[in-house]
């Protein structure tokens, strides 16, 4: 406890002291940045050439430069991918010094810039995520996904995983691409603690695009949402290594002299065993995660070039446990579960994606991609575990000098899981896209044939025993409390086209950008043809100001879970989930003093048919295999971001939900979607010490209300109860030991690197116990005859530490 209050009072000393410390005889340089049409220049870098100070222009090529007290002689420097830098002698004569800079194009770049503008104006609800500190993060492993969680209408209520909810959809909703590669969620992962590294590698990552909804039609069919993700092509030599307890990573790029060949590569290993050993369960964990990943580019001619990206991944996951102790309840119901195990579980997963574009100029205006895709996976699931459990009442009665203690028996048994499963999955796809453009419109198309086969062999089984009895009890024999056993193989075809027209004209003052387009997809496993058009329009007023509308059909295709029925045989006859979704949004770019802030707001309405019911355990999603549901999602997400610290980003966000399913025809009438997190909040803050930027604390604060949960030994999903609120505050302490605010000496041997960064982190601050799933055990009759049933609570991760340094050249 005392430990607890310590922190607790440094973390705001550190966040809040600088506020004491008064900023005193600052000079600022205020002023914006355009091109030689005027039109405004965004994330261009202000920094003085001694590097004692910097900061880059906002979306409206605005910005504010505080200047150390007693500088009146200064020398800028103003810089911007694609533009030629500039340098600037300034002489100051009073405290505020007002600019207006332009900066002239470099061709050889210009082309980059025109494609990266137009990927935001061709979907509206499409926003670019800042990655600039994405590895300052408090998250283990510093992923992507712990970025995306704190974003509006996104959920990760689970620090081992990955996976991530968005606005009532499931796990497996999300669409996510990396430079235009499909990827593809594992099939048997049951459980975070065994999913270890997400499939995206930070340290390659050029840009990210996500949308929670209303996407345009070049992306494919999910219901929830799209993760854009593009590495970079390299245009010099560079590189970085970090080195953490738990990951590794390294990672090289560069380009030929003559610009014709670029390599990225990047390789990662991480082992989580320290987060592990906080959980309540006390075993000998051996998780190892390895990924190696590359994107090599190859000029073929004056106006086309081959892109080769490569992704293998290999995750082995062995676990021996010894013995568990929980407790739970209420004051005025408490329990204990005291377990002790034999057994162990071996697990692998080999996950292998390629895929080689071949990218085409025709012209200024037309330009094609001809993609071929192979994604793989080998997943392997082994485990025979044993649990022999006492179940306790524990005494709650206050002043007691018992209190806490057990005082009687209540449930006494053995419960043996087993498993032998095996999936391998193998999706071959081709692809082609093409994209025409002139000043007022762009119009795109694509076409896609994808083979699919899945070779499935599950063989699962738990038994349970009470006090001698056998859970199901039946007086007719031994039966087992689950069971999975099927053999499956399964090929199909899909085949997809799209057409997408983004038409921009002014009326007035406003700009308006209209957007229309439709997808047409066909199955080959069950005749399915689908159609869905989408449309959203935007309107730009004024450069501070956006409002946009979008609407559409989005379906589902089962991919292999959404068809499989508790027990493991295949549904034949399953079609697609469907969804109707409406979005309405503003984006509002204002500023407070002289700090500029974004403020973003999206009302959406989602009207779901054709259902297969599913509930949560842990990350496996547990599908009833059949479209026997209709439901909607309704909500709010409010997200608040800049600078409330200068030269730190920051960001605040904040949604409301309601999300209902109903079984078709039951007379229950609708339930709580097993993702219906009703409030979320997030905040990722940044601050430093005013004299010293180089000494930052990065905090992530997250709080979600529970999840409905229910009975996995019921066929209702109405009944439910929730769980307790998702709960977590992780901190991170940074220092740039070399960086543009930084300099070393010039005879320091540490030069050969342009950042060097020395962290510590605390994961789960309050040492908060968060559930992630149940252990359903039952008792059997008491003297009346009834029969118990306790949920008894999996937690994740307790408090642990992390240190961190980062090396980039």
């Amino acid at each position: 406890m005392r430990l607890r209050v310590l922190l607790i009072i440094g973390l705001l000393a550190f966040i809040y002291g600088p506020v004491i410390y008064a900023q005193q005889g600052l000079s600022i340089i205020k002023g914006t940045v355009s091109d030689s049409t005027g039109a405004p220049l965004k994330l261009v870098n202000i920094v003085l050439e001694d590097n004692t100070a910097g900061t880059y222009t906002d979306d409206r090529g605005i910005f504010t430069l505080y200047l150390p007290g007693g500088k009146r002689e200064v020398s800028l420097r103003v810089s911007s991918i694609g533009y030629y830098s500039r340098e600037i002698e300034l002489l100051l004569n009073s405290d505020t010094t007002n600019l207006d800079i332009v900066l002239e194009t470099d061709i050889t770049a210009l082309r980059e810039v025109i494609v990266r503008q137009q990927v935001i104006t061709e979907s509206p609800t499409l926003a670019r995520i800042p990655i600039r500190d994405i590895k300052l993060v408090p998250a283990a492993g510093s992923s992507i996904e712990a970025l995306l969680s704190t974003l509006p209408g996104v959920n990760a209520p689970n620090e081992l995983s990955a996976s991530y909810t968005v606005r009532g959809g499931s796990f497996d909703e999300n669409l996510v691409y990396i430079n235009g590669v499909e990827i593809y969620r594992p099939q048997l992962i049951s459980s975070g603690r065994k999913e270890g590294l997400s499939i995206i590698n930070p340290d390659l990552v050029n840009s990210i695009y996500f949308s929670a909804g209303g996407f345009n039609s070049s992306y494919g069919e999910k219901l929830s949402s799209v993760l854009d993700i593009k590495y970079r092509k390299p245009e010099s030599f560079a590189g970085s290594a970090r080195a953490e307890l738990m990951t590794n990573s390294v990672h090289l790029e560069g380009a030929g002299r003559d610009g014709r060949f670029t390599f990225l590569v990047g390789s990662r290993y991480m082992t989580n065993r320290i987060l592990l050993r906080t959980l309540d369960t006390r075993a000998d964990y051996t998780p190892a995660y390895f990924d190696l990943q590359t994107l090599l580019t190859m000029k073929t001619g004056t106006k086309s070039s081959l892109d080769l990206f490569i992704s293998l991944a290999r995750n082995k996951f062995e676990f021996v446990p010894v013995s568990g102790r929980s407790t739970f309840g209420s004051i005025a119901n408490a329990y204990q579960l005291y377990v002790d195990y034999d057994g162990f579980e071996r697990d692998r997963y080999l996950i292998h994606n390629s895929a080689l574009s071949w990218n085409i100029d025709h012209s200024t205006d037309l330009k094609s991609t001809l993609m071929l895709q192979a994604s793989a996976s080998g997943e392997e699931e082994s485990f025979d575990i044993r649990g022999r459990y006492l179940l306790n009442e524990l005494d709650k009665n206050i002043g007691s000098e018992n209190l806490g203690d057990s005082i009687m028996n209540i449930g006494i048994g053995t419960w043996l899981d087993h498993a032998r499963n095996r999936i391998e999955t193998q999706v071959y796809i081709a692809s082609f896209r093409s994209r025409w453009q002139n000043s007022r419109n762009i119009l795109s198309w694509g076409t896609s044939l994808k083979r699919e086969s899945i070779v499935d062999d599950l063989n699962e089984w738990r038994m349970i025993d009470s006090a001698g009895y056998s859970i199901p009890l039946s007086g007719d024999g031994l039966y087992v409390n689950k069971l999975i056993s099927a053999k499956n193989d399964i090929s199909s075809f899909r085949t997809e086209f799209y057409i997408l027209d983004n038409y921009s004209f002014n009326a007035g003052s406003t700009n308006i950008i209209f957007t229309a387009g439709a997808r047409l997809a066909y199955w080959s496993f069950n005749d399915e043809i689908l159609f869905s058009p989408r449309v959203s329009v935007e309107l730009v007023p004024n450069n501070s100001l956006s409002i946009y509308l979008a609407a559409g059909r989005y379906y589902q295709p089962p991919f292999y879970r959404e068809m499989r029925y508790p027990d493991g045989n295949i549904n034949t006859n399953v079609s697609s989930q469907s969804s109707l979704h409406f979005v309405f949004g503003t984006v509002w770019d204002f500023e407070v003093g002289y700090t500029p802030f974004r403020l973003s707001s999206e009302i959406y309405h989602k009207q779901l048919d054709m259902l297969i019911p599913y509930k949560f355990d842990n990350v496996r999603v547990v599908y009833a295999g059949e479209n026997r549901a209709l439901g909607k999602v309704s909500g709010l997400d409010l997200r608040l971001n800049g600078e409330f610290v200068r030269n730190a980003d920051s960001w605040l966000s904040l949604s409301l939900m309601k999300a209902e399913h109903d079984i078709i025809d039951d007379n229950y009438g609708p339930y709580p979607a097993p993702a219906d997190i009703r409030f979320s909040a997030d905040l990722f803050f940044q601050d430093y010490f005013p004299s010293n930027p180089s000494y930052r604390a990065h905090i992530k604060i997250h709080f979600s209300t529970g999840i409905p949960v229910s009975s996995p030994y019921q066929d209702r999903y109405d009944n439910i109860y929730r769980m307790p609120p998702y709960r977590r505050v992780d901190i991170g302490f940074s220092k740039a030991l070399k960086d543009e605010f930084s300099p070393l000496r010039a005879e320091s041997m540490l030069n050969f690197f342009d950042r060097i960064i020395i962290g510590f982190e605390i994961f789960n601050l309050l040492d908060i116990k968060n559930t992630i799933s149940y252990n359903w055990l039952s008792t059997i009759n008491n003297l009346s005859g009834e029969v118990r049933q306790f949920a008894v609570p999996n937690y994740l991760t307790g408090r642990s530490l992390n240190l961190k340094l980062n090396f980039e050249f």
